[in-house]
């Protein structure tokens, strides 16, 4: 009478390896998933950073051009005064 046993053994092992599989390939999707809102985080955050550092630049621009013309208008006075 033949045994059923060897292949009632290779048939558990080929499920339990395909159940590991399939966890497997879920864990790697669950990961991509979680890279993927860390990389939209970091992503937001440096274009944060950015608009903070254009904001500050666009400031000091207009700062220096207000100190130009202060001083362009200041050397105007003073040339108008000394040849009063």
């Amino acid at each position: 009478m033949p045994t059923f046993k060897p292949l009632l053994n290779l048939i558990t092992v080929a499920t339990l390896t395909s159940l590991a599989a399939c966890n497997t390939v879920q864990g790697v999707k669950q990961d991509a998933h979680v890279v993927k809102d860390k990389a939209i985080e970091v992503k937001d955050v440096v274009v944060d950073k950015a608009i903070l550092v254009k904001d500050k630049a666009v400031e000091g621009g207009k700062a220096a051009g207000q100190a130009v013309g202060s001083g362009l208008e200041k050397a105007g006075e003073a040339v108008k005064g000394a040849t009063n």
